[in-house]
């Protein structure tokens, strides 16, 4: 079985999740009888029948990876339309797994879902499936404490609620870490989305053990997942895109932040500006004290970034500038606690999309 690391160049990259695809019956070859099998409920004492009921599910669970296959029956204005519902996810993808499903790796999706042995369809008839329930995601890595700190931050923005499916839940436990937003199967999709960053290193570690162990030579760490869903085909229209597949993986980065933008601004109020950055700070002050804490948020030594900016300044400039710098230093940054963590907490928001 052949097995993978964490290609970090997907990091922060947008993809589909999950989904669930529908194809007319029509379209479909039934391997598996058992899909759409009559199951009896026998009498064990007399023998008689007292119960008939036909079997529209089969599932497949391998090396973590399960797959739900159905047959629903959905009315139109003339006729009654069967269809195969397919559950799919990125797990189906086994080592690309981080790739998510995107228009690069569908054949190779396409080849698992058939080679089950449940049902046979082509590559065309999975392009064209309409789509539900798409879990949207992008992966970013974060230190568990800032991460923390950037749930306080979003936990104390939640726009509150007193509806029983709305609101956010933070939950930070040993092995299950994150925030969610609403419920998964919500019918406010504009206004009570579903949306959800939790530690995907954790889920890997307990939830999802089995899939890792059988994929992965190693589990990320300090990797975090946020996801949001988009219920259906009305929630699609209302920013322009189709619910087809080969609709959906093209569409691009941007237009799936957009999607995902638009749910963070239904759950959260605008952050409320943080004061202690600049607070006591004289205004004439603020932007050079501003640039110092950058650099050294980034990692950068104290001598090495007044050695970089004096650069080539000699004499009188040169012992004016350090003098500024050194007082600049001593009388803002060092009196003032957590602002790395702070800088680091602000970058996290902004990666999530919560810049507004």
């Amino acid at each position: 079985m052949s097995r993978s690391t964490v290609n970090q160049t997907l990091i922060n990259d947008w993809a589909i999740d999950s989904m669930k695809i529908r194809i007319p019956l029509n379209r479909v070859q039934i391997l598996d009888e058992g899909i759409r099998e009559v199951v009896a409920n026998v009498s064990t004492r007399t023998g008689e029948v007292l119960q008939e009921k036909e079997n529209t599910r089969s599932s497949r669970d391998e090396h973590g990876i399960k797959t739900e296959f159905s047959i629903e029956k959905r009315a139109t204005q003339f006729d009654t339309v069967q269809y195969l519902i397919v559950l799919v996810n990125a797990k189906q993808l086994k080592e690309r797994y981080f790739e998510g499903i995107k228009g690069v790796n569908v054949a190779q999706l396409h080849s698992y879902l058939v080679g089950l042995g449940v049902v046979q369809f082509s590559l065309k008839e999975l392009l064209k499936a309409e789509c539900t329930d798409i879990d949207f995601r992008k992966d970013f890595t974060a230190k568990d404490d800032e991460m923390k700190e950037a749930f306080n931050v979003m936990h104390g923005n939640a726009k509150p609620s007193t509806d029983y499916d709305k609101g956010s839940k933070l939950f930070w436990k040993k092995d299950n870490k994150g925030l969610q937003f609403n419920k998964r199967n919500t019918t406010k999709v504009r206004t009570a989305p579903f949306l959800k960053i939790y530690s995907k290193t954790l889920d890997l570690l307990h939830k999802s053990n089995v899939f890792a162990l059988s994929h992965f030579d190693t589990i990320p760490q300090d990797l975090w997942r946020l996801e949001f869903t988009i219920k259906n085909k009305k929630h699609l229209d209302s920013f322009g895109h189709g619910n087809s597949l080969s609709e959906l993986i093209s569409l691009t980065a941007e237009q799936i932040d957009t999607m995902s933008k638009a749910s963070l601004k239904a759950v959260l109020n605008k952050k409320a500006r943080e004061l202690k950055d600049t607070d006591g700070i004289p205004p004439k002050d603020v932007y050079e004290v501003n640039c110092l804490i950058m650099l050294l948020d980034s990692g950068h030594q104290w001598h090495t970034i007044k050695t970089k900016l004096l650069g080539s300044l000699t004499a009188s400039n040169r012992s004016k500038k350090l003098k500024r710098m050194e007082e600049l230093h001593e009388n803002y940054i060092r009196p003032i606690e957590g602002y790395s963590k702070q800088f680091a907490v602000d970058d996290i928001l902004n990666q999530i999309g919560y810049a507004f």
